[in-house]
Parts: C-alpha cells; structure tokens; sequence
C-alpha cells in the first residue's frame, strides 16, 4: 500500500479544485471546491493574537465574515477586504479518517488541499486517525527526521509537528516536535491525531511522514530514536509537563551505531502516590543476562552500552485521593568511547570510616556546539556526570570522557574522639589517601573535619614542612595549601591558607577544626610526598589557636598571621630573636 495517497484520491473521489484569480482591483481570490465524501473541512478563523476585525474580513458571497467553513461537498469563493490578511486570520485543514468503518488509506501522507493554492496564512493540517483498540499505527518520519522539545520551546523556522495519542476518548499528548532530530518513528494503538503547523511564509508542500498498519503494540506508545554519529536527544514521557496517564506503558527504542556507546540521564522527574504496582523505568540492554533491568526514577540510570537498547515507563495505580504526578525529561548522549572507558579503577574505602568522595564536573561555560559528555561509571555500567563513593565498601569505577581535566574530586573525611580517656596524645595523619592519587582525575579539595569533646580536649597540628601563611605580601606560590578554619556550629572563625616554606612547625587549636588540602596544579601527585599533616589529640587550653615558630634571625617584631573571627580582623605577631 506503500505510495497511496493519505487522502483524496484524484482517481476515486474527484478532482479537489483550488484556484486562485485577481479583481481587476488586484485583490486576490480564491475557491475552494472540496468533493463530497472526502472526511477534509477548511476552518479561515481569525488568529491569536486577533486584531480588530475591522481592519480585515473574509469576503464570500458579498458577505463579510469573520470565520470561513468549509466542508465535504461545498464550493467557496472568497478574498480579503485587506492586503495582510496573514496578519489576521489562520487557515486550518482537518481530514477525519475512521478506519473501523473501513480500510485505512496507509502510505505516503499528502497535504490536501497543496500549500502552493491556499491563502498565505498560518497553517495548520490535521489527520485525525480513528482505529481498533488491537491495531497498531505507525507514524514514519522521512529526513529530516524529528526533535521533540519542552512545552515553552519553538521551531526555529515555525514547522512543529504535534502528535498525541488516543485512550478510549481520551486525547494524550505525545509530544510536539521539530525537524533535524533523531525520532524516525512513532507507533501507537487505537488512534492518532497528527498536526502539522506551517508559517505562512514556508512554502512547504509535503507532509514529510507516512502512516503504515502494525499489530497491537500493548502499550501506548513507542518512539524510536535513530543515532547515526555522536549527538544527544531529549525525551519527554507522554503529557509532559502534566502527569502521565495512569497504569500506562511507553518505551523508546533507541538505534546506536555499534562503534558509539550512550548514557541515559534523567533531567527532570516526579513520582506519584502508588497504591498497586510500583513505577519504574526498565531496560533492554544488549549483553544483559537480567533483562529487562529495573531502576527506580531516583536511581542512577545505565551508560556507556553498547548497541541498541530499549527504555519504558511503567506508571502504576495512583492513590484517588492524592494521585501525585508522574512526569519524565531524560537525555541520552552518544559518543565515541573513550581510551579510560577500558580502564577500570579500585576505590577501596571499606577500611575506612565516615568518608566520601564524590568525582563531579569543574565549573565551565556552556557551549552551543554539542560537547561530548564526562561520566563516571560505577561498575562499567551505572554513568552519571558525577558520582559520590561513601565509606565501608570496594568501589570499581571507569571513566567516560574525552577530557579528564573537566572532572574533579572532593572528599571529606571526619574524624572524631569523644572520649578524652581513649584519644589523649593519639595522633592520625592527614594524608591524601593513594587511591585517590591514583586516579586520572585532579584533586580539588579533601577536608578532614576534627571533632573533640568540649572543654575536655585540643588539637595540635604538626606539618612535615614548616607552614607559611597566605598572605598579600608574603603569597603561597605552591601546588597545594591548607585551608584552616573552625567546625564549630555557629563560629566562624578562618585561620587563613597556609602552605610549605615558612616557620611555623605546630599549630594548636582550642575546639573543633577543618583542614582542607586544596591543590591549584595538575603536578600535585607528583608533590603529594611532600604532604602530610599530623594531628594529636592534648590537654584542653583557653586560647583560640596557638602557633608554634621556629626561631629565625633577629628582626623587629612584625605582623605574621592573620585571621578573622566573626567580622574582626586578629593579628598574631611573629616573634624573632
């Protein structure tokens, strides 16, 4: 059936007469002439935003109207009282097609009435597709193929497809689309609506997509989304931005290049209050051995697969009360994989206690050209743009990225006494762990946050090399410095950056403290040696902070460290002998 017309057929129902002449005033005119029996009515009405009709009219039969109907079987002749009518008015083409009274006209869709003899107006053609419950449809996209956007996005040249589906007599928005995409297909059961929405100006004179008849597909839709080289595509479930219709299925089909791997990513979600059944995403992903995985909404969600894979949503039996809202925006990226894809790295933190590090991306501008992704996979499979390990556990992760220098980590570890029995005069160190070292990504930040009982003990820091501090006149040009500041609730208090190369050999604090090692240079790992802290566990003193020097030359006394507590500024002077 390939190549029929979707439509009036010239051979079967009659010639569609269109034409268009000139008043001798050079006002154009037009006739729309529709056979009887062929499902097209053409709707002029005014547009939105409606000017005053006084400025224009339809002009039919010496009448002036403000709307123009034209059904099945009529014969119109009509102009415009105004030289911008496309200012005032849009043109609107319906065709009804009810394939449960008979055959369906599948193949190449045709716009009928041809663009090229309407009015230049904003147009709009509709099919509405009426089917069995069991039949399945399918919308095929020629090149361009489409992009689907978000509720507040356009076109950039005004051509927008809006497609929805039917459930019993409801309507259901699949989506709106654009051209120069990636979506080649849509298949839906028990009915389409499809609108195609021309500027004025477009001279566009083909419908670009045709309709072919599948079986059942059980679900309410599926939307296949053809990759030919690297590229990304956002998706949105049925309804987006509104809810998904309940206890329904949708599944995207998604076709990749077997040289290119994909991520999926979810960008915006919300769940509804279930009472049967749990909503879920579900995967197909080839090599798998447990399809289909299931992940729940909030779960990281599969990357870097290989080959065409499949992604549903399965809503669940809302709550009548209080349903909720089941909404879903997601993207998936395709790249090429990347050397670090095939490395695996060991985080071993399960000798560890209240520690985390989390790898995410540096901050940098957005660009307009598609950018290849970073992510971190966990397990080779599970991918997000940042990926945060916690203690108590063996971590193997890999690396998506074209460009490791865009990704970063920040770890935090706490370590804490509260018996002053047990921690006087014990000692850690506060070194950066070398698995950390070992990874293809910078280090940013790691704290480690020192807890001790109140009033009961201090904490005296003690460098491998004696510490200078950061200052205008005296600045730290290392690969690396400490940040020292108070982790006491409610005190702000900072000691200031301190780095290697001055003579302070011990720095003692009263209460709880952070030290944070940030680097400033990628050779860190390789001055890493060079780092270490250790911090004892003393007696309990009154003071703030006490800083210990290593005498120096004779020189006037003169102002050394500073430091900010709650707004005020502290001068500690170096004493020199």
């Amino acid at each position: 059936m390939a190549g029929l017309n979707f439509g009036v057929t010239v051979a079967v129902l009659g010639v569609l007469l269109l034409s268009a002449s000139r008043l001798s005033s050079g006002v154009e005119v037009y006739e729309i002439a529709l056979p009887h029996g062929s499902g097209i009515t053409v709707f002029i009405k005014p547009g939105t935003p409606t000017l005053p009709m006084k400025l224009c009219h339809i002009i039919s039969s010496r009448r002036k109207e403000t709307t123009l109907s034209i059904k099945s079987g009529d014969k119109i002749v009509f102009y415009f009282s105004c030289q911008d009518p496309e200012n005032h008015f849009v043109i609107e083409i319906q065709k009804n097609i009810d394939c449960m009274a008979g055959p369906c006209p599948f193949g190449e869709v045709q716009l009928q009435p041809s663009t090229s003899v309407l009015p230049s107006l904003n147009r709009t053609f509709i099919w509405d597709v009426r089917a069995h419950k069991n039949i399945g449809l399918e919308l095929q996209f020629s090149h361009p193929r489409l992009r689907q956007i978000g509720p507040r996005e356009s076109c950039p040249d005004g051509v927008s497809h809006s497609i929805s589906g039917r459930i019993d007599t409801s309507l259901v928005r699949i989506g709106t689309f654009c051209r120069n995409g990636t979506v080649s297909r849509i298949k839906m059961q028990e009915g389409v609506k499809m609108a195609l929405h021309l500027p004025w100006f477009h001279d566009r004179n083909i419908s670009g997509f045709s309709i072919a008849n599948r079986s059942s597909i059980k679900r309410l839709c599926i939307i296949e989304s053809v990759f030919e080289g690297e590229g990304s595509a956002t998706l949105m479930s049925a309804n987006y931005p509104d809810g998904f219709p309940e206890d329904e299925l949708m599944t995207w089909q998604f076709i990749i290049p077997a040289h290119l791997r994909a991520s999926v990513s979810f960008l915006h979600f919300n769940v509804s209050n279930c009472v049967k059944k749990e909503e879920r995403v579900e995967y197909y992903i080839p090599g798998s051995t447990t399809n289909p995985e299931v992940f729940k909404l909030e779960d990281k969600q599969p990357g870097n697969m290989a080959g065409n894979f499949n992604l549903s949503l399965q809503g669940c039996d809302q709550d009548a009360q209080n349903p909720g809202i089941l909404r879903l925006q997601f993207q998936v990226l395709v790249q090429r994989p990347q050397d670090e894809s095939n490395k695996t790295y060991v985080v071993d933190l399960s000798n560890e206690q209240a520690m985390s590090l989390t790898i995410e991306p540096r901050l940098s501008k957005q660009s307009r050209k598609f950018v290849p992704g970073c992510f971190v996979c966990l397990d080779s499979r599970t991918c997000s743009t940042n990926l945060t390990l916690t203690s108590g556990s063996k971590h193997k992760i890999s690396f998506l990225c074209d460009d490791l220098t865009r990704l970063w980590i920040n770890a935090e570890k706490t370590i804490t006494c509260m018996d002053h029995r047990y921690c006087h005069r014990k000692s850690y160190s506060l070194q950066v762990p070398w698995y950390i070292l070992q990874l293809p990504v910078q280090l940013h930040d790691f704290s480690w946050k020192l807890l001790v009982p109140k009033d009961s003990l201090s904490l005296a820091l003690v460098p491998a090399q004696k510490l200078q501090q950061h200052t205008h006149e005296r600045a730290c040009n290392t690969s690396f410095s400490y940040l020292l500041a108070s982790a006491v609730p409610g005190q702000e208090l900072y000691f200031g950056f301190f780095c290697s190369g001055g003579s302070i050999e011990q720095i003692q604090v009263k209460q709880n403290v952070s030290v944070t090692l940030r680097t400033f240079a990628p050779n860190f790992q390789q001055e890493a040696s060079r780092q270490n802290l250790t911090v004892s566990f003393i007696p309990h003193f009154k003071g703030r902070a006490v800083f210990l020097f290593l005498p120096i030359s004779v020189s006037p006394l003169k102002p050394f460290l500073l430091c900010t507590y709650l707004g005020f500024m502290i001068v500690l002077i170096e004493l020199s002998i």
